[in-house]
């Protein structure tokens, strides 16, 4: 991990030693791993991403974290040192699916009286289904959200400056970072509203402080086995050989398509009778003056 060491979190010093959080675990992120095969061979941006996905602390959707280092106990009035402990949260699939807005599933215990035993209880956020329509992709959406997600997309003042403006980690959706990808990419490509200059113009000023180079944008949002697959994609395509006779047919059809070979075919005018025969007997008459002067 020596490439990446100044990167890692503090957990990540040794494999064997530390491990990821809990709330890390299901994301299979291990920064040793990007020293090794494939995973070396990944774009630098991209190892940079991910590692500050499993070293930076979510914002505190469940608890709230209290403020300071020490406390007074309030039995002993001792001096004692404050452990901030973040609830462990489960993400399923179904988070994956839509916009919760860091919310998840909290496993946990309680009692309904006080002489009753503790009992196992799940805490499940409460789901909707609602409409949303994006500025940059012009189209409206169906997507599960949360209360929470509703509201900090009416504090981001727009669902495109949420899904912007909100880091991966405190995404925790697959899908909003499929969207957050779709958007750069349309983006930097300025392919919104071919049909209307003025307001992909418009559009495009609104957001330009959110644009990435187009070679980081298509790697946003992907997971490990993902990109696994894009690199060794891109590899594959540039070790197979492409024949020449492929290359040329290729450009052939497209010229055709475009018109391009018919105007070619136009400005080279027919050659006469005389002008095909004229270098032949030019050629006959300078050969026959050079051994005239030889003798």
């Amino acid at each position: 991990m020596s490439k990446w060491k100044h990167l890692a979190p503090p957990w990540a010093a040794t494999q064997y030693k530390y491990w990821p959080p809990a709330w890390m675990k299901h994301e299979k992120i291990r920064p040793w791993r990007f020293d090794k095969g494939v995973y070396a061979r990944l774009p630098g941006h991209y190892i940079k991403r991910k590692l500050e996905l499993v070293s930076r602390e979510p914002i505190p959707v469940h608890w709230r974290p209290v403020q300071g280092k020490y406390k007074i106990h309030p039995r002993t009035g001792e001096r004692v040192r404050i452990q901030n402990v973040a609830i462990p949260v489960m993400y399923p699939k179904e988070a994956d699916q839509g916009l919760w807005g860091g919310e998840g599933v909290i496993k946990g215990y309680r009692k309904k009286k006080i002489k009753n035993r503790w009992i196992p209880s799940w805490w499940v956020p409460t789901i909707r289904k609602r409409v949303l329509y994006s500025e940059i992709l012009d189209r409206w959406m169906e997507i599960t959200m949360t209360e929470r997600a509703m509201m900090l997309i009416d504090d981001a003042y727009g669902f495109d400056f949420y899904i912007l403006k909100t880091h991966e980690t405190d995404l925790k959706s697959q899908l909003g970072m499929d969207l957050k990808r779709e958007m750069l990419l349309t983006l930097v490509r300025k392919s919104m509203y071919p049909d209307n200059p003025e307001k992909q113009q418009k559009i495009y000023n609104k957001y330009k402080k959110f644009i990435v180079p187009e070679y980081e944008a298509e790697w946003i949002g992907l997971s490990l086995e993902d990109a696994v697959k894009k690199k060794l994609a891109m590899e594959e395509k540039r070790r197979t050989p492409v024949a020449l006779q492929d290359i040329y047919t290729e450009e052939l059809v497209e010229s055709l398509q475009s018109g391009e070979f018919f105007k070619d075919q136009e400005q080279v005018k027919p050659k006469t009778l005389w002008e095909k025969i004229k270098p032949l007997i030019f050629e006959d008459t300078k050969e026959t003056d050079k051994k005239k002067k030889s003798r």
